[in-house]
C-alpha cells in the first residue's frame, strides 16, 4: 500500500497512518477500496502538507485523455502510450486523466507517490500506481453528449502547466469531434487541408498552448456503432489534421501509436452525432464527381492519399468508360488559394492523375480529355469569409475532379 502522512489526517485519526486509493480534495480523503491492495493518487493542491521526507520531489507532467464516449471502442493503454505512463510512474510525475466528452473534464489529477525506504516498497508502490492509471483509462465514461478532443487538449495542457519537468499529453480518442469550432460532421471539413485548418484555428485563437508538450494519439479513426468504419484513407486525414493542429499549437513532438482502440464500448453513453464519411464520389446524370474521401489528394499536390482505394472507387466507372460509344472529359477545380495560373495547373494535374487511373483500368487514353479550370467554375463555393480568411471546408469542398460523358453507357453510369 502506498502510506501518506497529513497534519490533517493526524488531527482527526492520531497518530496513525493512513492509506488512499483516492485523493485529497481540499483537504477531504476519499477512500476507495481495490480487493487487498490500495494506491493513491492525491491531488497537487493538497501536495505541499502531504509530502514527507520519504516521499521523492516528482518531476514532469503527464495528462491522459480519454475519448469514453460512444461511438468509439473503449480505450485501453498500450504501446507509446504505456511507454508515457511508465515514464510517469518511475518519476512520480504529476498525472492527470481527462475525458474528451462534449463538455471536456478532469476525472482525477495529482501528483503519484512511491516511498523510497526501499526498493522493495517503492517497486510495489510505483506498480499500484500504474494499476491505478490504467483502471481509470478503462473505466472513464463521457457524461455529456458529443465530444470535444480540441477542447480536452486545452484542458490537459493547463492541468500539467505548473508540474517541473517535460510534460506528455496522451489522447486515446477517435478524433472525430462534433463540438465547433473543430466539428466533423460539418460537412467537407474532414477533406480539409490539414495546414489550412491548423492555421484557421490559429488565427481564430482556438488553438490549445501546446508549446514545449509532448503529443502522443491513439486511436485516430477507431470507431463504434453508429459510426460507420472509417477507411485507410479517411484515417490518413484524421491523423495529419491532428498531428498539424499540435504542431502549430506549439508540440515539440507529436506521434502516433498504431495499436488500435478495439475494446467493447461501454454501454448506455451520452449519444455522439455520427460523422457522414462518404466514399469522396457522387454520381448525377451524365456528370461524375470525386471530393476528397477515397479519392482525396496529398496537399498541393496530385499524389492520391490512398492510389488503391481511389483506383478501387473509379474501377465502377471505368468499366462504363470501356463502351466504344462512350468519351469522357475530366474537370479539375480548386479553392482559390495562391495565384490563379497555379491553381489552374495544380487542378489540371489532378484530372489527368484521375485519367490515369481510368487509363490504368483499361479505358484508351485517347477517348479521356482532361482539363483545369482552377476557382473560375460553376458551383464554386464561396471559401473566405468577410475578413478575407480561408474558410478550409468550403476549400475542400472546391477542390475536386469532374467526370462528364458523353455517349450513354451500358446500364447506365450511375447504376
Amino acid at each position: 500500500m502506498i502510506v501518506l502522512e497529513h497534519p490533517a489526517i493526524g488531527g482527526l485519526l492520531g497518530a496513525t497512518r493512513w492509506a488512499t486509493e483516492g485523493n485529497f480534495v481540499q483537504g477531504k480523503v476519499t477512500v476507495r477500496r481495490l480487493g487487498a491492495g490500495m494506491v493513491a493518487l492525491v491531488l497537487a493542491t493538497g501536495m505541499s502538507a502531504c509530502t514527507t521526507a520519504a516521499t521523492p520531489a516528482g518531476t514532469g507532467g503527464l495528462a491522459v485523455i480519454v475519448g469514453g464516449h460512444s461511438n468509439m471502442p473503449r480505450a485501453a493503454v498500450a504501446g507509446k502510450v504505456a511507454a508515457a505512463r511508465d515514464r510517469a510512474v518511475s518519476t512520480d510525475a504529476t498525472v492527470a486523466i481527462l475525458v474528451a466528452d462534449g463538455a471536456p473534464f478532469v476525472l482525477q489529477a495529482g501528483r503519484l507517490q512511491a516511498r523510497s525506504s526501499n526498493s522493495e516498497i517503492q517497486q510495489r508502490d510505483r506498480e499500484q500506481n500504474r494499476t491505478m492509471i490504467d483502471t481509470d483509462v478503462l473505466n472513464a465514461r463521457a457524461r455529456t453528449r458529443e465530444t470535444n478532443l480540441l477542447g480536452a487538449l486545452d484542458l490537459a495542457a493547463r492541468e500539467i502547466s505548473s508540474a517541473p519537468g517535460d510534460h506528455t499529453i496522451v489522447a486515446l480518442d477517435s478524433g472525430l469531434s462534433t463540438v465547433a469550432p473543430l466539428d466533423f460532421t460539418q460537412p467537407g471539413l474532414l477533406d480539409s487541408d490539414p495546414t489550412e485548418l491548423a492555421t484557421s484555428l490559429k488565427n481564430a485563437r482556438e488553438l490549445p498552448d501546446l508549446t514545449g508538450d509532448a503529443v502522443v494519439f491513439q486511436g485516430l479513426g477507431d470507431t463504434a456503432a453508429p459510426q460507420e468504419k472509417v477507411g485507410r484513407p479517411q484515417r490518413v486525414s484524421l491523423i495529419d489534421i491532428w498531428t498539424a493542429i499540435a504542431r502549430a499549437a506549439g508540440a515539440r513532438d507529436v506521434r502516433i501509436e498504431e495499436s488500435p482502440l478495439v475494446g467493447a464500448p461501454t454501454s448506455g453513453l451520452p449519444p455522439v452525432t455520427p460523422v457522414r464519411l462518404g466514399t469522396g464520389l457522387t454520381c448525377s446524370g451524365s456528370v461524375v464527381t470525386l471530393t476528397g474521401g477515397d479519392v482525396a489528394f496529398q496537399a498541393d499536390s496530385a499524389v492520391f492519399k490512398d492510389e488503391a482505394a481511389a483506383k478501387a472507387l473509379v474501377m465502377p466507372i471505368a468499366k462504363q468508360l470501356q463502351d466504344a460509344h462512350v468519351t469522357a472529359t475530366l474537370t479539375g477545380t480548386t479553392a482559390n488559394v495562391g495565384a490563379k495560373p497555379g491553381q489552374r495547373d495544380l487542378s489540371e494535374q489532378r484530372a489527368r492523375a484521375v485519367a490515369a487511373l481510368l487509363v490504368d483500368l483499361g479505358v484508351p487514353a485517347d477517348r479521356l480529355t482532361s482539363f483545369g479550370r482552377g476557382s473560375d467554375f460553376p458551383g464554386y463555393v464561396p471559401d473566405h469569409d468577410a475578413a478575407g480568411n480561408l474558410i478550409p471546408a468550403a476549400a475542400a469542398m472546391n477542390r475536386k475532379v469532374t467526370i462528364e460523358l458523353s455517349g450513354t453507357p451500358s446500364g447506365g453510369l450511375c447504376s
